[in-house]
């Protein structure tokens, strides 16, 4: 036996072997488990992107149901449009009232101190707004006879300079009480304008295309009755008197092209206001792709939906958009013809009615923008939602007074009345949507 070679190396060398053989398996199980670690992350990974990918192409897709009219239902009609550059050139065209052919001038429309309006005021319905004096004769030297709150209704029996003669719902109390303070129905006076109040129906507010939890879709406030003096279900829509008047210019300055004007809100109860900004902090609390729109600067949240107290609490801003006439009838309401469309189709506006969110400003930035700089046709609107069409309804509105929002191609501001609701402590605290109105007689 060789001396060098020990008694147990057979034995040795198999412990030896198996001790490599066992290294050797656990890299072998440790590579082959990072081989499966890396198979799985890889597979996360594609899942994951396909989801993102999918998530992507549904936004892409996503439209914005335009406001419904007589020929277009509420529905989805096209995307966010990519910010556009319209020019801005204003018609030159002959600003003269529109009159229908055949219909005498002092039938269809009847002119009132400092305006003219459609209808006259005698038999409108119309608001206190803020807590007034009913007096005994017209002019602040009559005896009160009672405060009237904020709310009260009543139906317009007289007018002398800045005062009317009222009756109220109770068919014996009658007074005068100061107008500057009250509302009027404005498809009294104004039956040839479009009312699609939708938040009275079925609200349209979006933000980004995403829905408003407990508002898109929801009657957020009623607004409907049976209108004795038109004869038919009509929508009750208080605005500022002043602005009614305005309201006249706009409407035969559009009926004088061919269009007309759709209303979707003038006076928004406050209560509502508010939880459309309650609805919108939600959403961009839980939502980052509406969070960002509306807070990339410099817009921000109050740009799209007031926090305050808003002009359509003072029922001295209008929403509202354009339509093309097709048909029109002629109507009697008492001793007066008014004229009423029959058929309409809306113009493109690029955005649906309240989408809050830059995709509907009318410029890229939140400046201000004066009826002046409309009417000098000096001014490029470059906002998101700029059509045509809308630089269309910007002129009839800066060509009766009204100031547009620079974030809301809807939205117009009459500044007189905001001055005189503001004056008169006007905030929109309440509403009573009742009409008392009766047909108008010579």
């Amino acid at each position: 036996m060789d001396r060098y070679k020990r008694p147990d190396d057979g034995r040795h060398n198999r412990d030896e072997n198996r001790a490599i053989l066992k290294k050797v398996n656990r890299i072998s199980k440790g590579r082959k488990k990072a081989g499966i670690d890396g198979v799985k992350i890889i597979v996360i990974m594609v899942s994951l992107m396909a989801v993102i990918a999918a998530f992507l192409i549904f936004i892409g897709n996503m439209d914005f149901p335009q406001p419904g009219g007589r020929t277009q239902e509420n529905g989805y009609e096209g995307e966010i449009p990519q910010p556009s550059i319209v020019p801005f050139d204003p018609p030159e065209e002959d600003l003269t009232p529109f009159i229908p052919p055949d219909i005498s001038e002092d039938m269809l429309f009847y002119p009132d101190e400092g305006g003219r309006l459609e209808l006259p005021v005698i038999g409108a319905t119309g608001w206190v707004a803020s807590a007034s004096a009913l007096r005994d004769a017209s002019g602040g030297a009559g005896a009160q006879i009672r405060v009237l709150p904020a709310g009260q209704a009543f139906t317009i029996l007289a007018e002398s300079g800045d005062w009317w003669q009222v009756r109220l719902p109770d068919g014996e109390t009658v007074g005068w009480v100061d107008h500057r303070r009250c509302w009027i129905n404005l498809p009294d006076v104004l039956p040839s304008i479009i009312y699609n109040i939708s938040n009275a129906d079925r609200s349209l507010f979006r933000s980004s295309g995403f829905m408003l939890d407990g508002i898109t879709d929801m009657r957020l406030y009623s607004a409907k009755a049976f209108n004795e003096r038109l004869g038919r279900e009509e929508f009750i829509v208080p605005g500022m008197y002043p602005m009614a008047r305005a309201l006249h210019t706009v409407q035969q300055i559009a009926l004088g092209r061919g269009d007309t004007l759709v209303i979707y809100e003038v006076y928004r109860p406050r209560s509502t206001q508010q939880s459309v900004v309650d609805a919108m902090n939600v959403l961009m609390r839980n939502n980052i792709m509406a969070n960002t729109a509306i807070s990339d600067s410099p817009w921000t949240l109050s740009w799209f939906i007031s926090t305050g107290v808003s002009n359509h609490q003072r029922a001295a801003a209008v929403d509202t958009s354009l339509a093309r006439v097709h048909d029109t009838e002629i109507l009697q309401a008492g001793d007066y013809s008014y004229l009423r469309i029959t058929n309409y189709t809306l113009i493109d506006t690029g955005t649906r009615m309240h989408e809050l969110s830059p995709a509907s400003a009318i410029v890229n930035r939140p400046i201000g923008i004066t009826a002046s700089q409309i009417l000098g046709g000096n001014l490029d609107l470059t906002g998101a939602a700029v059509t045509t069409g809308i630089v269309r309804m910007q002129f009839y509105f800066a060509s009766a007074g009204f100031n547009p929002l620079a974030s809301e191609w809807w939205h117009f501001d009459h500044h007189p009345s905001i001055t005189m609701a503001t004056a008169a402590n006007i905030n929109g605290d309440f509403y009573t949507p009742t009409v008392y109105s009766e047909p108008p007689i010579r």
